[in-house]
């Protein structure tokens, strides 16, 4: 997800071709969403369904794709039920943790209210897994996660998931899209979406695509601020600051990105990426109003998140689109 002045990921799992069930925080504010699945070009998202106060939301991509949809458990599981909460702490590939149902009906204020209905668990929760499935040993869906550890050890939450099955139910039937939030510059045309793929089988190829992608649709949608906070520190005061760094970008923006390949180890790495660009024939290179560009990103890792710490074109200039 995309939003004016920042960027987050999040999980979400299928329950139909073109429905996504996440936590309402991680689309909340959102200028633009897309989500990856598995090796497949990433899709773009709307939101069709949204409840603050239940942390949940149905997102709708824009085509149908493969893959295993879940099914909602109808009633709430029995204190000490073994379960599995699956999705994507931490930056880490996919990550299944386990633990059991340790209390049922907890009402948590994560800081928008208080929210009813919650599945207390033990199982390992961290930032990334929100909007993940809580599954019990038959693969149900048990509840949405929403949060891990509040102020204390091993008690993290989910909604339950007759309240959100109740939710989707009533959003498949009345649903009504989402605007995108407007960050006040020039966006580009259309939603500003693009396709991105990974070709590169290196273990964090896909989430440093994911960060050049929070990247690119920042670009896309105006939302400079969250554009530039994918940068270091050192990268960011190297172009002048936000200000000086955007000048110039309101008719550029990303059309197509695959990530070729993944070099070196630790929390440093290089992604050489192919990237495709739009801009006013001004802001090209020799005039090209589309041009396809070869990068090779220096990524680090700080901790939290792959920021981008340097750009090379081994390749040279870029070549107009054919």
């Amino acid at each position: 997800m995309t939003g004016c002045e920042f960027s987050a990921t999040g999980t979400g799992f299928l329950i139909a071709p073109d429905l996504v069930v996440t936590a309402a925080h991680v689309v909340d504010d959102a200028s633009a969403i897309s989500i990856a699945f598995g090796g497949e070009p990433s899709v773009e998202g709307v939101v069709l369904g949204f409840n603050e106060l239940a942390d949940l939301a149905l997102v709708r991509i824009n085509r149908p794709v493969a893959g295993h949809q879940l099914q909602f458990q109808e009633a709430q599981p029995p204190i000490g039920t073994d379960v599995a909460a699956l999705g994507f702490p931490l930056g880490e590939p996919l990550t299944l943790t386990r633990g059991i149902v340790s209390g049922l009906d907890r009402e948590v204020n994560f800081g928008s209210g208080r929210i009813g209905n919650m599945i207390q668990t033990d199982a390992a929760i961290n930032p990334g897994n929100s909007g993940g499935p809580l599954l019990d040993e038959q693969g149900f869906v048990t509840g949405i996660i929403s949060a891990g550890t509040v102020g204390a050890e091993g008690m993290s939450y989910a909604v339950a998931a007759p309240r959100a099955a109740e939710a989707v139910a009533e959003w498949q039937l009345r649903g009504v899209v989402r605007a995108p939030v407007t960050c006040g510059n020039a966006p580009a045309p259309n939603s500003g979406f693009f396709p991105m793929t990974i070709s590169s089988n290196h273990d964090q190829a896909t989430n440093i695509g994911q960060a050049l992608l929070l990247h690119g649709q920042g670009i896309n949608r105006g939302a400079y601020s969250a554009a530039f906070k994918q940068f270091t520190p050192e990268l960011g005061a190297s172009f002048g600051g936000e200000a000086e760094w955007s000048k110039g970008l309101g008719s550029s923006y990303w059309t197509k990105l695959d990530v070729v390949n993944v070099t070196g180890t630790g929390d440093s790495l290089v992604a050489n990426v192919s990237l495709r660009t739009r801009q006013d024939a001004a802001h090209g290179v020799a005039g090209q109003t589309c041009s396809d560009w070869r990068i090779a990103y220096t990524v680090v890792w700080d901790g939290a998140a792959w920021l981008i710490a340097g750009t090379a074109l081994p390749h040279g200039n870029p070549q107009a689109c054919v």
